[in-house]
């Protein structure tokens, strides 16, 4: 095969990647895989697909860009090399050898699987003739034995075998074989020499390193879609296109196959007859128009063409119970839609919580239904959440954004945090302290003093016109904090934004943090909610946020994350720090840091807050160490086991 002129390869990329997957480009999976393809095409590669079925869809019918012939080297269909009662499962794999090796790819990258009938061994295989293998998860079928979303069996963490629930469904394989499809899956998965993986979401990658703890590695590089065709339009004019009545506001939503139960069709019939006198709700999909109370809107490849039905919209409906990323979210925030959402797999790597969208219980149609009218009735939050939505999705999911995640990752540059990193330095109790001081937690180069960077320095002064009270040995510890342990930061008390918009700078400041930092606020208080997002868009920090109004109680309820820091500044009374501390206690990791905030308050001298009388108390009844008081807080470590002593 002729080698193509490099165009604006750079010299570390492959010239030539070939995908593999079942059904080409045809729906949700198909249509990631052809972003996928319009990315590396972008980037100067050669790219080819084969697949078992194409369904006859080109990678011209939904391309959104133009296609550099001298790159696209088309898909194939090779379905004749199947498995079964036509051919051994070593002739299915030795011909479809032959047909990669007159490809000849640096890089074959594997996508689903699921309706094409070869052997698993293809993946390993594939290696012998010279090639990076690496297979991209878009569910959970290459952890599983054979389904792509195992719902409430956990079987696979133990072993999928014959009495496997969901045999007879979608992807089907007989229950004698399912044992062995998902050791095959260990075989060639762990190890050191396993085949490598690419997740589509966090939680995906989260999923899959649970269920095969000794697989070789994992890396997310999240899905993408062109911004310049997912974009905002004309609202009026995009409904008279689709005949949508412009009386009431339009509840939008989407999916390939509404009957699929995961899909949530019964959730989203009985959201819209809750609602059927305040909303009109249109969908588009196969049988979106079989589910009472909806405008179906069909099926469509066209980019365009689904961009103009978001344009219709006023909020984006997301109705799936089980989803490991979700496209049909990306593409409704790219389009400036703010998202009512069940909260499940990744969706909330998109939609940002009370900031781009709301995030309502798995399957609970009420909640939702109550998110929508929240919603509807805050104007100012429906304008900037659109605005928000927007900014942030392009950000994160626009083509150049996909582009760059490739880039990175093909020529191995990962993403990490810093990990689990609990201070080092510990300092005696002492009453009065100078709260204006820094004493710092962790090693400080020696050149340095005890600031970490000037912009650590100066974090008391860049903060202090925000909404808040704090010392600036607050403001400096909180700094420092984010820095060195502000993967995955949980604030409980968020008031404005101001101790946020210092631990975001510090987390964001460390070189050896590539990964983005995650931002938990939670506050009883609705305007402490809506003042926090105010100060976070303002500071360019709401991108990294998620904010939740309600308990701490609450939300370790519903948001399953591994913090790896705490700023507590919420319910000041004793009752209330002694329960939070307690909820805190069975969720952190031990030797998670506890700023708390308050402790040197003389308040708590009078019995006005019992905060300091509280948390000496958890301490000693949970082992739990002081390190020091920093400006009017104390630090401590969560105990190896921080669980309340008898």
């Amino acid at each position: 095969m002729k080698s193509p002129p490099d165009k604006r390869r750079a010299l570390e990329l492959p010239q030539r990647v070939l995908f593999l997957n079942d059904v080409g480009f045809q729906y949700g999976a198909g249509v990631a895989q052809a972003r996928q393809v319009e990315t590396l095409l972008a980037l100067g590669i050669e790219v080819g697909v084969f697949a078992w079925a194409t369904g006859n869809i080109d990678l011209k019918d939904v391309a959104t860009r133009p296609i550099d012939p001298d790159l696209w080297r088309g898909i194939r269909e090779i379905n004749a090399l199947e498995g079964g009662k036509k051919l051994s499962d070593a002739s299915v794999i030795a011909g479809i050898l032959m047909e990669v090796a007159r490809f000849n790819p640096a890089i074959i990258i594997i996508g689903n699987l699921h309706a094409a009938n070869w052997p698993f061994s293809l993946l390993p295989a594939l290696r012998e003739i010279g090639c990076r293998v690496i297979a991209f998860l878009h569910d959970a079928y290459l952890y599983t034995g054979r389904c792509a979303y195992p719902g409430g069996c956990e079987l696979y963490l133990t072993g999928c075998n014959a009495t496997c629930p969901t045999a007879d469904q979608y992807p089907k394989l007989e229950p004698a074989r399912i044992a062995g499809a998902w050791q095959i899956r260990r075989d060639i998965f762990g190890g050191p020499n396993g085949v490598e993986v690419v997740a589509n979401s966090d939680w995906s990658n989260r999923m899959f390193r649970t269920a095969l703890p000794a697989c070789r590695s994992v890396e997310t590089i999240h899905l993408g879609a062109d911004e310049l065709v997912f974009k905002p339009g004309d609202k009026a004019v995009a409904r008279k296109i689709l005949g949508l009545p412009g009386d009431k506001p339009v509840v939008l939503s989407a999916a390939v196959n509404f009957q699929e139960p995961r899909k949530g069709g019964r959730q989203l019939r009985e959201i819209a007859a809750a609602l059927q006198n305040t909303c009109t709700f249109a969908a588009f999909g196969h049988n979106a128009h079989e589910v009472p109370g909806l405008i179906g809107l069909g099926y469509h490849l066209q980019a365009d063409k689904i961009a103009m039905i978001y344009q219709a919209a006023d909020i984006f409906l997301g109705t799936a119970t089980e989803e490991a990323f979700g496209q049909t979210l990306m593409e409704a925030q790219l389009c400036g839609l703010p998202v009512v959402a069940f909260k499940t797999g990744g969706v909330d790597e998109i939609v940002r919580h009370e900031i781009t969208g709301l995030l309502v219980s798995n399957g609970n149609a009420a909640e939702a239904v109550a998110a929508i009218q929240q919603l509807l009735g805050d104007a100012l939050f429906l304008a900037n959440a659109s605005a928000w939505a927007r900014q942030y999705a392009v950000s994160r999911f626009s083509q150049w954004a996909h582009e760059l995640g490739w880039h990175h990752f093909l020529v191995g540059l990962g993403k990490t945090g810093t990990g689990f990193v609990p201070p080092r330095h510990v300092y005696p109790l002492n009453d009065r302290g100078d709260n204006a001081a820094h004493f710092p937690s962790w090693p400080v180069p020696s050149a340095a003093g005890v600031f970490i960077n000037v912009e650590h320095r100066e974090i008391y002064e860049k903060t202090k016109h925000l909404p808040g009270w704090q010392s600036p040995g607050d403001a400096f510890k909180l700094y420092e904090m984010g820095y060195h342990a502000g993967d995955v930061i949980l604030e409980i008390g968020t008031y404005g934004g101001r101790s946020a918009t210092a631990e975001l700078r510090g987390a964001l400041a460390n070189p050896a943090r590539t990964a983005r930092p995650q931002f938990y606020g939670i506050d009883i208080e609705a305007s402490s909610i809506a003042r926090t997002r105010g100060t976070l868009a303002d500071e360019c920090l709401s991108d990294y946020c998620h904010l939740f109004h309600g308990t701490l109680q609450d939300f370790v309820q519903r948001w399953d994350i591994a913090p790896t820091m705490v700023f507590l500044d919420g319910d000041h009374s004793y009752e209330g720090v002694m329960a939070d501390l307690a909820t805190l206690s069975r969720y952190l990791r031990p030797g998670t840091p506890v700023l708390v905030h308050d402790f040197l308050n003389p308040d708590n001298a009078t019995g006005a807050i019992g905060v300091r009388r509280a948390v000496e108390e958890w301490a000693r009844v949970t082992g739990s160490r002081f390190t020091g008081c920093f400006g009017d807080a104390a630090l401590y470590l969560t105990a190896a086991d921080s669980a309340p002593r008898t």
